[in-house]
């Protein structure tokens, strides 16, 4: 069965990231990337990790916590959302068993039955965001989806949508209208996409 689309304001939320290795690393920077505030347990931490407790922006604003020990199941008490990234399966199945019990949104990394919710492959460019599921199925089949898609959402249309977003309010006041803003706001869309130029505000 597919899986529902369904796109989460993440922005300061509470998120465990259990592993230190190169995947976890991998599920940090994507939680990082949309704001979520994240715990990192682990008993080592890969050297990309270690990176970030030094010079790492995300670091210096409190977003990211490591605790250097091994697991232990009230780590999840008081999270949102969980990932359970280790090398060791068995464990990564505890972990989604606790969660599910908890109510909590857990992801254990490859092991699709033990999962409430999957990672997409994305992009963003700012706030505009493409995301592609395979359910699981087919990993190579999402990442060519991605790669497509990549020569339509560029850098431009990232800057367009922020645009777009500080003129929505204005022309909601000026047009009074569903049928009217939809006319105007392609035809903004179109104009810009053409010149290949953001419009002044």
């Amino acid at each position: 069965m597919a899986y529902f689309p369904m796109f989460v304001d993440m922005t300061e939320r509470e998120c465990l990231i259990v592993g230190g290795g190169n995947v976890a690393y991998r599920k940090v920077m994507v939680m990082l990337d949309f704001g979520a505030k994240v715990t990192v347990v682990a008993e080592d931490i890969c050297d990309e990790l270690r990176k970030l407790t030094i010079d790492d922006t995300a670091n210096k604003e409190n977003r990211i916590t490591f605790i250097k020990r091994r697991f232990e199941r009230k780590d999840c008490d008081g999270m949102e959302i969980v990932i359970a990234a280790t090398d060791d399966n068995a464990l990564n199945h505890e972990i989604a068993e606790y969660c599910k019990a908890k109510g909590i949104m857990v992801n254990a990394v490859d092991q699709k039955a033990d999962c409430s919710f999957i990672f997409p492959s994305y992009i963003k460019e700012k706030n505009l965001v493409a995301a592609f599921s395979s359910s699981g199925n087919s990993p190579v089949l999402t990442q060519y989806l991605k790669g497509k898609e990549k020569e339509i959402l560029t850098p431009f249309l990232g800057e367009l949508n922020e645009y777009m977003g500080q003129i929505r309010e204005k022309v909601i006041a000026e047009y009074d209208t569903e049928a009217e803003r939809k006319r105007v706001f392609k035809e903004i869309l179109c104009a810009a996409i053409d010149n290949g130029r953001i419009p002044e505000i």
